[in-house]
């Protein structure tokens, strides 16, 4: 078995897929890295894996601490919520 920096933490989920943490705290900016997310993207942490609602918003050097499961939404930046066009 391999050690080292994110070993035996537990997952997140970004958009319902789940990736493996490099490290117990990490950024806004680093977990949407571990999906290939660039900053034209807000990262949202949900409140479980059926959170329906648009979760909290979470910066992009934020600093996040990954002691259980977290489950995250990434949407555009530019997203309107509930705005007609």
């Amino acid at each position: 078995m391999t050690s080292g920096p994110g070993k035996n933490l537990p997952p997140v989920f970004i958009n319902k897929t789940k990736y493996e943490p490099t490290a117990r705290e990490m950024t806004g900016r680093a977990i949407k890295a571990l999906a290939g997310i660039g900053d034209d993207h807000e990262l949202r942490l949900l409140e479980g894996e059926n959170d329906r609602g648009q979760g909290t918003a979470m910066g992009d050097d934020q600093v996040v601490t990954i002691d259980k499961a977290l489950h995250f939404r990434a949407v555009p930046r530019d997203r309107n919520y509930g705005s007609r066009v």
